[in-house]
């Protein structure tokens, strides 16, 4: 008899893989997002004792708003305009994929998610490859934050 079901180990083989594209992704994304902390405390010149004082309270959103609005202030209009485009890039991964992988509701094949704009369902990341593409993008974001050439004085 032939049957069409996938095996207890293909199975399993298949939650593995997604559950450490899903672990991949969150860990890179929270590298990303302590180095953008770690760039605002540095054009702030906090001690460490002020940084999660005055860090930690902030949304991903208002991180990014923040360290941008802070970077630009004194910087060139073309390093204010590659701050910008940096920043945007960032907001966009968080809306794309990080707030999808938090908030979605998992299954193997993919993660369902309602928009808050128009409360409409759509599945992403059907397979963990499109994942895992998602997690160089926060791995490519954190190394061009050093690019930017802007300096807070």
């Amino acid at each position: 008899m032939v049957t069409n079901t996938p095996s207890s180990e293909y199975l399993e083989a298949e939650e593995t893989e997604l559950f450490q594209a899903i672990g991949e992704f969150m860990f890179w994304f929270s590298q990303l997002e302590f180095t953008i902390k770690a760039r605002l405390a540095g054009a702030l010149a906090l001690t460490d004792d002020l940084f999660d004082i005055v860090i930690g309270p902030y949304d991903f959103a208002v991180l990014c708003t923040v360290t941008e609005r802070t970077l630009c202030l004194g910087a060139s209009k073309d390093v204010q305009t590659r701050i910008q485009k940096y920043f945007n890039e960032c907001k966009g991964l968080n809306q794309q994929a990080r707030l999808v992988v938090a908030h979605g509701s998992w299954t193997t094949g993919g993660a369902r998610h309602v928009s808050r704009g128009t409360l409409k369902a759509s599945t992403h990341f059907q397979k963990p490859a499109e994942l895992r593409k998602q997690t160089a993008k926060a791995r490519k974001l954190m190394g061009d934050l050093f690019a930017l050439g802007a300096t807070h004085r």
